[in-house]
C-alpha cells in the first residue's frame, strides 16, 4: 500500500474500529463529492473505512462536516503520517508460551512477540487461482472422421481416418482459503528513523489456513483447516486483546459468514488493515 510523502494532502478515516455502515459511507461520499448514488456506492464498497484520500484541506473539511452531520466519527490524518505496511512474511508454525507469540516460517526465520507488539489482527478469505499446462493426445474429431469417410466412399482411396496429435492445454483452478495478517509495531524507535515525521513501515506476518501447522492447538485441533483457522484466530485475539480487529476477524469470532463482506482481492484486506494500523498509531498503541 502506497504511503504519500510530503504531498500536504490528507486522508479522512472512520474513527471507530468497526467499519461504518455501508449506506452511510455511500451517503457521505455522494454528498461531499457531488457524485451520483451509483458511483458513490461503488467507492463505498471498497472504501474500508477510508472516507477520502489525497484530499486538500477544504475537501477534507467537507467530508468531516458531512460525517458530523450524520453522527459518523471521523478523523483527518496527514497522508505522510499514515504508516506503510511491509510485505507479509508467511509463517508456518507458532506457539503461545511464557506470555509471548513465538513463530517460524519453516526456514531460517523465527521470532517472538509480546501481546503489546501486536497492533492489528486482520482476517479475510483469499481466492487463489493456479494454472498448469498438461499435454494430451487427441485423435481426429468426429467431423474430421466423417469427412475422410466421405472421401474414401467417393474415391475408394484408403486415406485413413487421420492421425493422433499432442495438444497442450492450460487448466486453471481456483480455491478459497483464509489468511490472518498480524501487524507488529516497528523495531526501530522514532529516533532511529531517517525522517521522524514519517512512520516506519510496520512489520506484518501472514498465517494461511492451507499451509499452517495447527499442531499448536493441541487437543483443539480438528480435521478441518477452516475450523482450525477460526480457533487460531480466537487464541490470538485472546492473547492480544488490545490489538485492533478487522471486520473479517470480528465475523469469524462471532461465528458468522464472511460472504457478506466485499473481499474481492488482496487489496481490500490491505486497505482495511492499513486504516486500523493508522488508528493504532494515532492512539499510541
Amino acid at each position: 500500500m502506497r504511503m504519500a510523502e510530503g504531498t500536504g494532502t490528507f486522508s479522512v478515516l472512520a474513527a471507530d474500529d468497526k467499519l461504518p455502515d455501508f449506506a452511510l459511507v455511500s451517503k457521505v461520499i455522494s454528498e461531499s463529492r457531488g457524485w451520483n448514488r451509483d458511483d458513490a456506492g461503488r467507492a463505498a464498497r471498497h472504501a474500508w473505512g477510508f472516507l477520502g484520500e489525497d484530499l486538500n484541506e477544504d475537501a477534507a473539511a467537507l467530508i468531516l462536516e458531512r460525517c458530523a452531520l450524520y453522527g459518523l466519527g471521523a478523523v483527518k490524518v496527514p497522508a505522510a503520517l499514515i504508516p506503510a505496511l511491509q510485505p507479509p512474511v508467511n509463517i508456518k508454525k507458532s506457539v503461545l508460551a511464557a506470555g509471548n507469540f513465538n513463530y517460524a516460517d519453516g526456514g531460517s526465520l523465527a521470532g517472538s512477540e509480546s501481546a503489546d507488539d501486536i497492533l492489528v489482527l486482520a482476517a479475510a478469505p483469499v481466492k487463489e487461482t493456479t494454472s498448469r499446462t498438461v499435454t494430451a493426445t487427441e485423435g481426429p474429431s468426429g467431423q474430421e472422421k466423417a469427412v475422410r469417410l466421405g472421401i474414401m466412399a467417393v474415391t475408394g482411396l484408403p486415406i485413413g481416418l487421420g492421425k493422433s496429435k499432442e495438444v497442450k492445454k492450460e487448466i486453471k483452478s481456483s480455491e478459497v482459503s483464509f489468511c490472518l495478517d498480524i501487524v507488529l509495531r516497528t523495531q526501530n524507535p522514532p529516533s532511529a528513523r531517517p525522517d521522524n515525521r514519517s512512520p516506519a513501515a510496520l512489520r506484518r506476518l501472514r498465517l494461511g489456513s492451507n499451509d499452517f501447522d495447527f499442531s499448536c492447538l493441541r487437543e483443539k485441533k480438528t480435521y478441518s483447516s477452516q475450523t482450525n483457522f477460526r480457533l487460531m484466530c480466537a487464541e490470538l485475539a485472546a492473547f492480544a486483546p488490545r490489538a485492533l480487529r478487522n471486520a473479517g476477524l470480528l465475523a469469524l469470532l462471532a461465528g458468522t459468514t464472511l460472504a457478506v463482506l466485499p473481499y474481492e482481492t488482496a487489496a481490500d484486506l490491505e486497505k482495511e488493515t492499513l486504516r486500523l494500523a493508522a488508528l493504532a498509531a494515532l492512539r499510541g498503541l
